[in-house]
């Protein structure tokens, strides 16, 4: 039996069918989700600094004979050094100590996100926490603390905070209108998966179409089907 391949036609025909039950799975799926993402998952905040890296000036006025392009190159090279210093075991203890905060080194070190921007001066630090609260308050302290360190290690260096964190508004995580968005369209496609799958399997004969498709044979005639009133 020669492999069937579905037309356009069939294709909507059989969408058209089974509209009700992929909306049906797609509403449920979004539904699921939202709810999980809404009650299920604990929430999780971010909250975001930047610094910029530079030479100490010390007079203003002295502004362009102190800064050469050469100072600016090294220090763009330099920026990942100073990436890898707010990331050392030195920074995050003294944050911990500083705040009060009971928290195991390894943990907080992994709810920090350092990523130094290329080809700037330009470091951004990410801190995240159940907290909005908390999550603004740690990432600011994380950054001072970074940026006294910075200089300690090189008293020439100037580490200006260019933004603060805020108190987040929304968690970073789960994110309900997105995931219920994804859900939706998931669903959507595991329906379909269901519904042809359904069909290819379903050999029954329907139609008088049906008769001259798969059997190959002309349809002398149909039987009507009456609906008989029984008293």
């Amino acid at each position: 039996m020669e492999e069937e391949i579905l037309s356009l036609a069939e294709f909507i025909e059989i969408i058209n069918k089974h509209m009700k039950f992929i909306l049906l799975i797609a509403i449920i799926s979004t539904l699921l989700i939202g709810i999980f993402s809404n009650y299920a998952v604990p929430k999780v905040y971010e909250a975001k600094t930047s610094i910029i890296i530079g030479p100490e000036i010390l007079d203003s006025s002295d502004y362009e004979k102190k800064i050469q392009y050469n100072d600016v190159l090294m220090y763009k090279q330099m920026i990942k050094t100073y990436a890898e210093i707010a990331k050392q075991d030195i920074v995050c203890e003294k944050v911990i100590k500083n705040l009060g905060i009971e928290a195991d080194l390894d943990d907080f070190k992994k709810n920090i996100t350092i990523t130094p921007q290329l080809d700037t001066q330009i470091i951004i630090l990410k801190f995240r926490n159940k907290s909005p609260e908390e999550v603004a308050r740690i990432a600011n302290a994380f950054t001072d603390t970074f940026a006294e360190e910075a200089r300690r290690l090189n008293p020439g260096v100037s580490v200006q905070i260019m933004d603060e964190a805020k108190i987040p508004k929304s968690s970073a995580r789960p994110r309900p209108k997105f995931d219920m968005v994804i859900a939706f369209f998931l669903g959507i496609l595991i329906s379909l998966g269901i519904v042809f799958l359904m069909e290819y399997m379903d050999n029954t004969i329907k139609s008088e179409e049906d008769i001259e498709k798969y059997l190959d044979i002309p349809v002398l005639g149909t039987i009507p089907k009456v609906k008989m009133d029984v008293k």
